[in-house]
């Protein structure tokens, strides 16, 4: 704790950030600050904060904020499934927008600490749905468990107040998703970079998946899409079926821009 503090002290000392918002609830847990924020447009959540790790706009909660949810939104274009795995809640900014899309889609969502989930369905209008089941424990443990179901998609969304889940970029996390993974099923892993090639990630993306793309968004992060198995469509299907997607759900122009960024991770 004392390394994330020095770092998160240098950090806003070089770059003189003020946290947006009036803080509204500031809870502690055993993993550091949970706290909410509003402003005159959104409630934010931050984790020690710093950095959002969840948006909500006020007069329209379901519709996805940053970038990279709506980036990862876009893999709902790419099956018919209708089951789907959450690791990661926050402000439950994905898990508003998949609900909205498709009120009868059977969720399970993962979450580590009880008091964002808590904090969430207090100040970020989680649905009510008996289709949503919420779990309070470690992702790779929940992944492991033998009585569990597969999904059509697994989103991974796995980051601290300061950085990702390094588990998140294994191959060992990677194969526990894989094994969870119905036939047609796409694992959705929001990513700080793309991966290089020839890196660890890169190859195990290769080895375990048969298809991979990737977006990535304006705000740096990488959306990755690994599918079980290689499908039929091309890429500019692939990019029209996200942007058509998005225009349905009145995500607006930008998004069709976004949808273009889809792109093989290798030849």
């Amino acid at each position: 704790m004392s390394l994330q503090m020095t770092n998160k002290d240098v950090f806003s000392n070089k770059f003189n950030i003020q946290p947006e918002g009036d803080i509204v609830c500031h809870v502690t847990d055993e993993y550091g600050d949970i706290i909410v924020a509003d402003t005159e447009e959104h409630r934010i959540l931050r984790f020690e904060g710093i950095n959002e790790q969840s948006k909500m706009l006020k007069k329209d909660v379901n519709l996805p904020v940053h970038h990279y949810s709506k980036a990862m939104l876009m893999a709902t274009a790419f099956t018919s499934g209708r089951t789907a795995l959450l690791l990661g809640l926050g402000g439950g900014a994905l898990l508003r927008a998949l609900h909205t899309q498709d009120d009868q889609r059977v969720m399970d969502v993962v979450e580590l600490r009880a008091g964002v989930l808590s904090v969430a369905q207090e100040w970020f209008t989680l649905p009510g749905s008996d289709k949503i089941s919420y779990y309070i424990e470690d992702a790779e443990h929940y992944l492991r468990r033998e009585h569990t179901h597969q999904y059509d998609l697994i989103f991974s969304d796995l980051y601290s107040a300061f950085s990702m889940e390094p588990r998140q970029g294994t191959e060992a996390f990677l194969r526990l998703c894989l094994e969870k993974l119905s036939d047609q099923g796409w694992l959705v892993l929001n990513y700080y970079e793309v991966p290089r090639a020839g890196s660890a990630l890169s190859g195990a993306l290769r080895e375990v998946f048969g298809e991979v793309l990737y977006c990535r968004v304006p705000s740096g992060n990488v959306v990755i899409y690994a599918a079980r198995k290689p499908h039929l469509q091309t890429i500019s299907e692939l990019r029209e079926q996200a942007q058509l997607l998005l225009s349905r759900l009145n995500i607006g122009n930008e998004m069709g821009d976004l949808s273009k960024n889809i792109v093989p991770l290798y030849p």
